[in-house]
């Protein structure tokens, strides 16, 4: 099996780079469509302005209809190519990054992503979630090339509502747990091979990061206050996160918040907060020891994170729900098949009534 390691061609991190945009792209080119939304552009519109301003580079917003699918990335592709932009540059949130890297795919332009917050760690990977105009899942689709820069702005990051963070605590704490279920199965990761040594080193270390920084970063974050727990958690919650998880792959994390979005409708739990819980639902299709569950639940609480489908806003849990999401995760989700033993709906059923009990969620 081919050993492989991915990440974008430039990472910048640090307070306020965001006014100096142009020179970390200069390389690229001199015009840029830049994809948005009304509530990003009015907190860092100003900040996009300076870091053009005086360059003689140029740029056109082109706002975000709000859903990452694949007639909003066409929509996008004919404005670029009418425009004739040297790049694309989204700015936003995950379904923006989304869809700027899907658009850049498609048009064979190189992109920026600027994550205006730390809620999940789709901006570094060569992967975009496709959703459908509900916001149901459809497919991960497979990028020909990571994103050519990724430009995170710690100042804008801390500014971000604390909910965002602490979801991409949840996002990338599961990298390390999905990891070690991969590499013990042999499953292959995005890049159609299995993780390099420095692969799974970097979920190891974002694990690491997370559990000596993350509870910190949170206090930071409560008080918008710098600190280097913060600036370490970004980090995990950005980079780590998303290059250890392309380069090992998914698993049943992942693979339950598919089957919760196909089958929740509305859904209304932010990314992150459903794959903490999946973690949570993986942990106990593992049957971990008391101790190791007991661990991560205690970082969890101390972290605000998710531990049942109460906490995720989804009431009325009964077991003919819990048996439509482990059987939509089993069908439309090839992650939860990466695990070193069978996977079943029968197998997802019983770990989900195992969350529920164990960490006080109802099931009626």
């Amino acid at each position: 099996m081919v050993e492989t390691l991915a990440a974008p061609a430039k990472y910048y991190q640090g307070p306020d780079i965001l006014r100096e945009l142009y020179t970390y792209i200069e390389h690229i080119g001199e015009k840029f469509a830049v994809l948005t939304d009304n509530i990003v552009l009015e907190i860092v519109g100003d900040r996009i302005r300076e870091g053009f301003e005086g360059t003689g580079a140029t740029y056109d917003v082109v706002l975000f209809a709000g859903e990452s699918t694949r007639e909003e990335a066409d929509r996008i592709v004919e404005l670029t190519t009418r425009g004739h932009h040297d790049g694309i540059i989204g700015i936003g949130g995950g379904k923006v990054t989304d869809t700027a890297k899907l658009v850049a795919d498609i048009s064979g332009l190189p992109v920026v992503i600027i994550p205006t917050a730390a809620a999940t760690d789709a901006a570094c990977s060569a992967m975009s979630v496709v959703y459908d105009e509900n916001g149901t899942f459809v497919v991960s689709k497979k990028m020909k090339k990571n994103p050519d820069v990724v430009l995170v702005d710690t100042a804008v990051i801390m500014g971000a509502p604390l909910r965002t963070f602490i979801a991409g605590v949840g996002d990338a704490f599961a990298c390390y747990y999905e990891a070690k279920a991969c590499r013990k199965s042999g499953a292959m990761n995005y890049n159609g091979g299995v993780g390099t040594q420095a692969a799974f080193a970097i979920a190891e270390l974002c694990n690491k990061v997370l559990r000596e920084n993350a509870v910190c970063a949170k206090a930071a974050v409560e008080k918008k206050q710098w600190s280097e727990a913060l600036d370490k958690t970004i980090e995990a919650n950005i980079y780590l996160g998303g290059v250890g998880f392309e380069n090992n792959g998914c698993a049943i994390a992942h693979g339950v918040y598919n089957g919760m979005t196909a089958v929740i409708k509305p859904f209304h739990a932010m990314h992150g907060e459903a794959v903490a819980v999946g973690t949570l639902i993986q942990l106990a299709a593992e049957k971990v020891s008391t101790e190791e569950w007991n661990d991560v639940t205690d970082f969890y609480k101390q972290m605000g994170l998710p531990v049942c489908f109460e906490d995720l806003g989804v009431k009325n849990l009964d077991d003919e729900l819990i048996m439509k999401i482990a059987d939509a995760a089993c069908t439309v989700s090839p992650n939860v098949h990466k695990m070193p033993f069978d996977v079943t709906p029968a197998l997802l059923f019983d770990a989900i009534r195992t969350v529920q009990e164990r960490n006080g969620g109802s099931i009626s």
